[in-house]
């Protein structure tokens, strides 16, 4: 197994743990960081693509336990490029949430 595979399973793996270790969570407020591209996450210390959607998804999986995620697009706005992540919960409620990955995107 490569090393770029290694640690793509070993990522896959956590996630599946933090998603299974994380209790029950109410539905977020209307307006919440990452609601909207004004309000976007900058994630710090991100260096290349590979990291960022690490922890992209380390994120959604710590801030948003009881969803799943449903799609994920990637769109230009005012100059900056943002990911959007489309989340669903088991009662169907949906969610975008939106990260700012302009200072990491292509490296």
């Amino acid at each position: 197994m490569s090393r770029a595979a290694a640690q793509r399973l070993a990522l896959a793996t956590a996630l599946a743990a933090l998603s299974a270790a994380a209790g029950a969570q109410s539905a977020p407020p209307a307006v919440f960081r990452g609601s909207t591209p004004e309000t976007a996450i900058v994630l710090p210390g991100i260096a290349d693509e590979f990291h960022g959607v690490a922890a992209e998804h380390r994120y959604v999986a710590d801030h948003f336990a009881e969803w799943h995620i449903e799609y994920q697009a990637l769109i230009d706005r005012n100059d900056r490029r943002y990911d959007l992540i489309g989340l669903v919960k088991p009662d169907g409620s949906k969610l975008t949430v939106y990260f700012d990955v302009t200072d990491w995107l292509g490296k």
